[in-house]
């Protein structure tokens, strides 16, 4: 890249949108560096099976926000039946009241009956919409929209057209499940399933195994095999963008999105740092210096193979299949504050005392990451061998932990760089 370039992407900072499952995930993302969450009420939002957030949740998810600087994003984003309008006006006249930042919608309908309740916070239009040209840009501009969330089949050479032909604030997915649908309208949910993956109930039967049977001959399956496990025929990759980053910086995009609201909070803090610190570095020689960090990062969290190109992630139509990848278990985060080489956790997965851990923690002026060992565990007066999952436990370890700790256990060595 040449000067003036790098000039113009380090004055452009895009803003990392991070998935808050839960009022737990939206903390662990903005400590590690969101600058922008969305997260999902009881209703209305196209991840019904995510934790999801009750109104006193929400009210303290946004003042946590706040106080930290960064934006809020409230989704109401799932298509309105006929029979859902009038749930779907009383439970707007309630968001008026949280004082999020901005409203996610798909419907139009939807975008109606939020701007009868009187909400004036910014309305994003979602992914769902596959909007993928600037005359739908400026469509959905002239009805209210802020900002619009591109479909995820848009290419990288359409965002610059599309930024060349507007002043729109254009968002798109950087990392995470992709759907073999058009911007996930698919009905192999509803067909098989009952349930329906418009109203955010989606079962991914695309990830599903299938086989194949004669019709003469019922109850004869023949297996479909791409791979030693199984098959995935219907199945997408996982996208991920990090080796794109400064190239959608340069090309205008305003804000890059992580999917992910029902993964864990591991996946939303260390996806978030990772992109944050790319973004932060674009247009440097420290892009370049990093980038075999945030790759072995990236693949330190639970994922399908990953792809940077939506249309070409079967190469000339050759497969590999798409299994799940886990090299590394997510187990404890740390609860208390204050450098200390003892300290509380909570365990998501069990700790064992002896064992050596990995530690992540947010990246500020330099990378803090390192490895402990677990000298003690003990809850009140007691000592244990293991600590148990989804419980507390004070642990001592080899040396002194910094804040906002969160520990993972590889399962296979890290390849080497």
């Amino acid at each position: 890249m040449d000067a003036t370039k790098n000039k113009d992407i380090m004055s452009t900072k895009p803003l990392i949108v991070s998935p808050a499952g839960n009022l737990e995930k939206l903390k662990f993302a903005v400590k590690y560096g969101a600058d922008n969450v969305y997260f999902g009420g009881e209703g209305f939002n196209l991840r019904v099976q995510a934790d999801n957030f009750t109104f006193p949740e929400i009210e303290e998810g946004v003042k946590f926000c706040r106080e930290r600087g960064v934006k809020t994003t409230f989704l109401m984003n799932s298509f309105l039946h006929e029979n859902q309008i009038s749930e779907a006006e009383k439970y707007a006249s309630r968001v008026k009241e949280l004082g999020c930042d901005s409203v996610m919608v798909s419907d139009p309908g939807m975008l109606m009956i939020l701007k009868d309740a009187g909400i004036e916070a910014d309305f994003h239009l979602s992914t769902q919409m596959s909007t993928l040209n600037h005359r739908s840009i400026k469509f959905w501009l002239d009805a209210g929209f802020k900002r619009i969330v591109l479909g995820r089949e848009v290419t990288l050479d359409e965002i610059k057209e599309i930024k060349r032909n507007t002043d729109a604030k254009i968002e798109i997915f950087v990392h995470g499940a992709l759907c073999i649908a058009y911007s996930g309208r698919c009905l192999l949910s509803r067909y098989l399933s009952g349930r329906d993956a418009n109203a955010g109930d989606c079962s991914q039967p695309c990830r599903w195994k299938y086989f194949l049977m004669e019709e003469k001959r019922p109850g004869l399956y023949l297996k479909v095999m791409e791979n030693q496990k199984s098959t995935e025929i219907l199945s997408s990759k996982d996208l991920c963008l990090i080796e794109k980053i400064e190239e959608y910086v340069d090309a205008g995009v305003d804000a890059f999105k992580i999917e992910g609201r029902i993964k864990s909070l591991y996946h939303a803090a260390n996806t978030t740092r990772v992109y944050k610190h790319a973004v932060q570095l674009a247009g440097t020689e420290g892009f370049g210096e990093n980038l075999p960090f945030w790759l072995s990062e990236l693949d330190l969290i639970s994922h399908r193979p990953y792809t940077s190109n939506l249309f070409d992630e079967f190469g000339l139509m050759g497969y590999d299949g798409v299994p799940y990848i886990n090299k590394a278990l997510f187990v404890a985060y740390r609860t208390d504050e204050g450098e200390s080489d003892e300290i509380m956790i909570k365990t998501f997965n069990p700790v064992y005392k002896g064992e050596t851990l990995d530690c992540i923690y947010p990246i500020g002026e330099r990378i803090l990451d390192r490895k402990y060992r677990v000298k003690k565990i003990y809850m009140e007066d007691k000592e244990f061998e293991m600590a148990r999952p989804n419980s507390f436990y004070r642990i001592k370890l080899d040396s002194p932990v910094f804040d906002d700790a969160i520990f993972r256990r590889p399962l296979v060595p890290k390849e080497k760089s």
